[in-house]
């Protein structure tokens, strides 16, 4: 069982969460532009940063609000409801300020001094290399999907150093180039293209190892508060399930909205809610999306009260967590897929809000982070005392 230290895990942050919910039609709005562009209008952008959802994990010294896990997951929920690629950004994009808030102050200081609206994309696969330098160190690769690329002033990217093995290291935008690489079935409003950099020169304050980081080990700065003390991996698990959730609960909304309009074809039913087959298929759908939200509320509490009391999951209670999260976000794309079987075919009609679903789950739930089998390995090998060796990442 993951152990839950008992101290207040959370504030819940209902302004933001309103704030976020506020969005929905204005979101919505933009959401048509935003696929034919692959990339997020400014207006959503502008919607999103006055709603301070793009300061919410900035350290608290630099204006930032470091709101509670359980917060985010339940603001970004709802801007997904308007636009999934705008709740995926705010993921992401969060996740980047987070993440910035565990490097040396130094770092922090270039990032978020000039700046605390600075943005900052990641890639954090290890698919760079990087050459010892007096100072640092000289980074080429090629890193994609980077979502939020093109909104980002900075990138945190992944590399490998020849003898301490992976690291993330924070690189300024302007050296890097884009590359326009993301044609894809869902998402598409994400615009998560390539970053390309080549013998780009990284000093060694912006350089964080990700084997010690993943164990709680982090360079010493000036953020002392219990969001920066959370877990990494737990961390960034748990808030994935944020925008499969909305994009879940936006489906059977809107199913359950329709099921009074719509009948069933080559059937007696005028209506699809009188049917006894639609209604359990319903049932099944909305249990599913209870079971991932109460997944997505119970790890973020473990993960936040974690930080709040000062210590650090162990390798098995972190294994929980990423098989956790991997689970809730199957729980929601079943949903889905329960719902569209109800609904009929015209969810896969471009004119209907299920089509946009469908294709942004089957795309956002592919996240490596969320790969099922991966999960149960590492899980399975932590509860059975076996060497989790096949990734760091736990």
């Amino acid at each position: 069982m993951v152990e839950v230290p008992m101290v207040e895990a959370h504030a819940p942050g209902p302004d933001v969460v309103a704030r976020a919910a506020a969005l929905r039609d204005e979101l919505a709005s933009h959401r048509d532009e935003g696929e034919r562009e692959r990339r997020l209008p400014d207006a959503a952008v502008a919607a999103l940063e006055g709603a301070g959802l793009f300061h919410a994990w900035v350290p608290r010294r630099f204006g930032g609000a470091e709101l509670s896990l359980r917060t985010m997951v339940d603001a970004t929920v709802e801007v997904t409801k308007g636009d999934a690629s705008a709740g995926w950004l705010v993921m992401i994009l969060g996740c980047g300020d987070w993440l910035t808030g565990l490097f040396p102050d130094k770092a922090q200081q270039e990032v978020f001094g000039p700046d605390p609206d600075t943005k900052v994309c990641q890639v954090l696969a290890p698919k760079g290399t990087a050459r010892r330098v007096e100072g640092g160190w000289l980074v080429s690769g090629r890193w994609a999907p980077a979502s939020g690329c093109l909104h980002a002033e900075w990138a945190m990217v992944g590399v490998s150093l020849p003898a301490e093995g992976a690291a993330f290291v924070l690189v300024p935008m302007r050296d890097l180039t884009v590359e326009d690489t993301w044609f894809t079935l869902g998402m598409r409003a994400t615009g998560s293209n390539m970053l390309v950099g080549e013998d780009v020169f990284v000093p060694d304050h912006r350089v964080v190892l990700r084997g010690p980081a993943t164990r709680g080990e982090f360079p010493t700065t000036e953020n002392d508060s219990p969001r920066f003390r959370a877990a990494l991996v737990p961390t960034l698990a748990t808030f994935l399930i944020a925008p499969m959730l909305g994009m879940a609960e936006r489906a059977l909304e809107h199913v359950v909205g329709q099921a009074g309009r719509r009948g069933i074809a080559f059937t007696s039913y005028q209506h699809q809610l009188d049917s006894t087959g639609f209604q359990v298929a319903v049932a099944e759908a909305a249990t599913k999306v209870d079971v991932a939200r109460l997944v997505a509320h119970g790890s973020a509490d473990a993960v936040d009260g974690h930080a709040h009391a000062g210590t650090h999951p162990g390798l098995l209670e972190r294994a929980r967590l990423r098989q956790r999260s991997s689970h809730a976000v199957q729980q929601c794309r079943e949903a889905v897929d329960l719902l569209v079987n109800a609904y009929g075919a015209a969810a896969l009609s471009e004119r209907d809000p299920l089509h946009a679903v469908v294709r942004d789950i089957q795309t956002a739930s592919r996240h490596a982070l969320a790969h099922p089998p991966s999960n149960a390995e590492v899980f399975g090998r932590a509860l059975l005392g076996v060497d989790p060796g096949i990734t760091e990442m736990v």
